[in-house]
């Protein structure tokens, strides 16, 4: 934001007490147009406090100029402020280096170089947002041992400490030249009862053991300005796990409403006064609502850790977090409020950010903010500050803190069965049990505090919820379950009590289906992705693995697979995608998991090929399928290991659920066959001893990962057999054969049964048209393949989309009556019908029965 006004010298010493008082005390002072020279490192030693002291002062008001007449705007002028900062600091350093070492000599070095301090800065100036009279949050530390080279030797943290309290003298003392800045070094690891420089290892171990939520916020906001800034950057990567968590812990709103409650309260003890910083809609809860979006998402989001406000605003637009329109509102705002900041502290001079009460002082600043009046200007700071407190407001559910209904069905009370009753619950009298049991077995527990108030306050609100769908029982031992595994990982209780919208849709989905429900009881971290309103139904960006650590890289793909069918499932549920689409995320995600594997056992490009048969060739991958794989290569030894090593790896038990179930037995020769086939030798078998079954099986199968050379040598393996000219009668009666053992040897549901024998019906076409039609080869699935018939003539238009429809429907009832509650969904009469008639029509009679 831009606020250029007309000044000059004059003006600008008459409005800004800033500049007046730094033009006092250095007269020499260049007009405020031009840079300030860094000062000579002579003058640095001989006369550091006067030095560092002129330097920044002048820089400053030659960084007020520019943002007065328009040449910068406020995050401009806040990023070169922090600049300033963190050169006076390393000048600063370095004239409090050379005075101890003129006494106890120099530190030795550590194998990784120099033993040289690391200056953290916190706050504004660790976000490049600094205002001119801002003070500086600092912490030290250092990272080497060993001993000074002196003639008084002494050891590393004697030394380094001894460095900090002559950095802070020269940058904290007031002389009569003023300060350069106020030094603030509370934030350290146990504020001003801590020590002053602490060691890398003890500081984080003081996160890992004694980290509180507040330091989360502090630390937000944190990055090297001085001394071995590769140090502070170890340091701060060491402490991200601190700052940024994994998971969604929504429990950080209620920390924060405390937080600002009690910012609020004394705010209101110490002054009447108007602040703009911490007041209602001021700038600490315009920080709050986007840090509060840092903190819950910044560990899984990267966007998200960065320093400053406007990039970590700009951030959360760019992730869905803040709608574009209440970004641009409240980006305008920020930078209103910040540039109001900065001029009220040009103007007294002072690091305050109280509205001034004197009629004058109000004109002057209205006029250092290119407002006519002071009206004016307070009509503006209204109008941003409002659109703050609501923004705030709505973000932190104000309203509702505090409110919370009186608990009428918990805890549970003598008279429970009657006022479930009342409320639709049927049989009261088993609901009212379960909700005894459970209360007495989350009262025995052992809970923190913390997570006993917010089971006891979220409680209320799910079985009021519970009552409101019909009827009421359906899913509650679920609930109740998911709410006993949860009760000890508060966490999410806090995520169910804040969303309300997710406490909705978590009752839905139980309601609607057991196997998504018996996901989540097993696994709770499925409530971060399958409720995250930011994510939706998108898949999840798949993990980054570790080579040299493959069982936590296995867990964290298992954790992957979960997220992504989790979401699949309930975007099919509700009607967000289909069940072929379902069938294709899935075999996606498969896909991903196989080349991660693959790549996690070699970081080279393996001589193998992963070949997918099956409802994963085909694409149409079912939330209970295994995959059907076969390996090829092409030079020999065979990688035999490797292929073992992918299975193992695949199906090894992990916390995160194992991957997939694999199965190999559709290889040359079955399970008598070579695990790993050369290229070569499958394209000789495929062509000369393979039996009918196994050419239809070749129709789905599809290069999947692995040797991308080897894709080629599929494809025209692939070609060459199924379009070899075929004897129809023997076609036929080789697959009904086929047929008629699947079903007698295997128990199927009614849907997978049709699906099954539309499959064949859409394969023999495939087979015994491919020498006449080759395109036909290029498709894999039943609904592609029928209406290629019946462009080539094998199929009437009519019938080709009938049993295209068939099989759609079909798949539907297939996936939804394994998703939901209710009991398989029968095929129509009108669908066996048309397909009997077809089968009848190719094959001949054959077995009904299942």
């Amino acid at each position: 934001m831009r606020r250029p006004i007309d000044i000059d010298r004059q003006t600008l010493g008459e409005l800004c007490a800033y500049a007046g008082e730094t033009w006092r005390r250095f007269e020499d002072a260049p007009d405020p147009d031009q840079p300030v020279p860094a000062p000579e490192p002579e003058e640095l030693i001989a006369r550091p406090e006067h030095a560092l002291r002129r330097y920044r002062q002048l820089s400053s008001v030659h960084i007020l100029w520019r943002d007065l007449t328009g040449q910068a705007d406020i995050e401009t002028s806040g990023q070169a402020i922090a600049a300033l900062a963190r050169q006076c600091l390393e000048l600063a350093l370095s004239v409090a280096e050379h005075r101890v070492s003129t006494t106890h000599g120099a530190l030795e070095p550590t194998d990784q170089g120099p033993n040289r301090l690391s200056v953290l800065g916190l706050g504004k100036l660790g976000g490049d947002e600094l205002n001119f009279n801002s003070d500086i949050d600092l912490v030290f530390a250092h990272g080497g041992n060993g001993r000074s080279s002196g003639p008084r030797r002494i050891q590393a943290a004697e030394y380094h400490k001894l460095v900090v309290l002559q950095l802070i003298k020269l940058i904290d003392a007031m002389t009569a030249d003023g300060r350069v800045w106020i030094v603030d070094t509370r934030l350290r690891p146990f504020g001003d009862s801590g020590a002053l420089v602490w060691s890398t290892g003890a500081m984080e171990q003081y996160f890992l053991s004694e980290g509180r939520t507040w330091e989360r916020y502090a630390w937000l906001k944190a990055s090297p300005v001085a001394g071995d800034l590769d140090l502070g950057q170890q340091i701060l990567d060491a402490l991200s796990p601190f700052v940024f968590r994994r998971y969604l812990d929504y429990g950080i709103f209620d920390s924060l409403r405390e937080l600002h409650q009690r910012i609020d309260a004394s705010s209101r003890a110490r002054s009447r006064r108007d602040d703009i910083k911490r007041g209602p809609g001021g700038i600490r809860e315009l920080e709050f609502l986007i840090q509060s979006h840092q903190i819950l998402r910044g560990g899984r989001e990267a966007p998200l850790r960065v320093c400053g406000l406007l990039p970590a605003l700009r951030a959360c637009v760019g992730l869905g977090l803040i709608n574009a329109d209440d970004g641009d509102g409240l980006s305008e705002s920020y930078c209103f409020l910040r540039l109001l900041e900065n001029r009220l502290q040009a103007m007294t001079a002072r690091q305050g950010h109280h509205l001034p009460e004197d009629k004058a002082l109000r004109e002057r600043l209205a006029r250092l903010m290119g407002q006519a009046s002071w009206t004016d200007l307070s009509a503006e700071i209204d109008h941003h500050r409002e659109r703050v407190r609501a923004r705030f407001a709505a973000h932190f559910q104000l309203e509702r803190a505090g409110t919370d209904q009186a608990p009428t069905l918990w805890p549970p009370s003598p008279d429970l069965v009657d006022r479930l009753a009342a409320v639709g619950f049927d049989p009261a009298e088993a609901v009212s049990e379960r909700l005894h049991s459970l209360h007495q077995r989350t009262r025995n527990r052992v809970l923190s505090a913390e997570g006993r108030r917010r089971l006891e306050r979220l409680m209320p609100l799910l079985i009021d919820e519970i009552s409101r769908h019909q009827p009421a029982a359906t899913g509650l031992d679920d609930l109740l379950s998911l709410i006993e595994q949860i009760s000890r990982r508060s966490a999410y209780l806090a995520l169910l009590y804040e969303q309300p919208e997710t406490l909705k849709r978590l009752v839905r989905v139980f309601r609607a289906s057991k196997r998504l429900a018996d996901w989540i009881v097993a696994a709770p971290q499925l409530l971060d992705d399958l409720l995250d309103p930011v994510h939706g139904f998108d898949l999840p960006s798949p993990p980054q693995l570790d080579h040299h650590d493959p069982e936590s890289s296995l867990h964290e793909l298992a954790r992957w697979r979960q997220a992504g069918y989790l979401r699949t499932a309930l975007a099919e549920l509700d009607g967000r995608v289909s069940s072929t689409d379902a069938g294709q995320r899935l075999t996606a995600i498969a896909a991903v998991i196989i080349e991660q594997v693959l790549g996690l056992i070699s970081e080279q490009e393996p001589d193998l090929a992963v070949i997918a048969y099956g409802n994963l060739g085909a694409g149409l991958l079912h939330y209970s399928s295994d995959l059907d794989l076969v390996f090829l290569h092409a030079e020999d030894p065979a990688p035999v290991r490797t292929a073992q090593r992918l299975i193992s790896f695949m199906q090894m038990p992990v916390p995160g659920g194992r991957l997939f179930e694999i199965d190999t037995r559709l290889r040359p020769n079955g399970r008598s066959g070579l695990l790993v086939s050369r290229a070569d030798s499958f394209h000789d078998y495929q062509c000369n001893q393979a039996w009918t079954w196994e050419h239809q099986a070749l129709i789905r199968a599809r290069w999947i990962a692995g040797h991308p050379d080897l894709a080629k040598s599929l494809e025209q393996t692939r070609g060459e057999v199924l379009a070899q000219p075929r004897d129809a009668e023997i076609l036929r009666r080789d697959l009904a054969e086929m047929r008629k053992r699947q079903r007698r040897d295997r128990k199927e549901a009614p849907n997978k049964r049709l699906l099954t024998d539309l499959q064949f019906l859409a394969e023999l076409g495939a087979l015994e048209q491919a020498a006449d039609h080759p395109t036909l080869i290029e498709h894999r699935q039943p609904v592609a393949l029928f209406e290629k018939l019946s462009a080539c003539g094998w199929l009437t238009s009519n019938a080709g989309s009938e049993l295209a429809n068939a099989w759609q429907v079909l798949n539907r009832q297939r996936h939804l009556s394994w998703l939901a509650r209710q009991p398989d969904a029968e095929p129509s009469a009108e669908i066996r019908e048309l397909i009997a008639h077809h089968w009848q029509e190719q094959f001949g009679q054959i077995d009904s029965k299942p």
